[in-house]
């Protein structure tokens, strides 16, 4: 790769790991009842309908009990929140990665490592930004699943980035 599409790449990459994390704050500024799906799932679904959909289910998260036969639609909220945790810190994670390694060409480790770090620092400032939030509370049980999925994220990142690897050198070897 030449010096300018490099940089190129580099700026590419920045760029858009730059946007995911605008993109993550902004939401983290979000009051709880603009980021509600409860009202779109009140609209769509019948209780009694999620009712015989879901299994029974109840959930112990901090000092609430969030059970699926008791309040459906908070508890399939809950679940898509934590999800939403889980895919927006893997891609963050796999973003910044891409960004760093590209950055700092033959230093993968420190790129990883630089990853795992800021797969800790960035949730716990999404944390602590969401005190500020109208019906908000900063959460260390987050920061842990918001690591999780930063981990996720930066594993498929590497396998898949390995994987790539491997199939370039086994289309050099056939074509020689």
């Amino acid at each position: 790769m030449n010096k300018t599409s490099r940089w190129g790449a580099v700026a590419l990459w920045g760029i858009v790991m730059a946007g995911w994390l605008g993109m993550l704050f902004v939401f983290s500024s979000q009051t709880y009842e603009e980021q509600s799906i409860q009202p779109f799932l009140r609209s769509h679904f019948n209780y009694h309908q999620l009712m015989r959909w879901l299994p029974d289910i109840t959930i112990h998260y901090r000092t609430s009990v969030i059970n699926s036969h008791v309040n459906p639609y908070r508890f399939i909220e809950f679940l898509f929140r934590k999800g939403a945790h889980l895919f927006v810190y893997a891609t963050f994670s796999a973003l910044l990665f891409m960004f760093l390694r590209t950055l700092m060409r033959g230093r993968v480790w420190v790129s990883i490592l630089l990853t795992l770090l800021a797969a800790v620092a960035i949730p716990a400032l999404d944390e602590w930004n969401q005190l500020g939030s109208d019906e908000r509370t900063g959460n260390a049980t987050d920061v842990v699943l918001d690591f999780m999925g930063g981990c996720a994220g930066l594993l498929v990142c590497i396998g898949l980035l390995g994987i790539v690897k491997l199939w370039r050198r086994r289309g050099r070897s056939r074509s020689r």
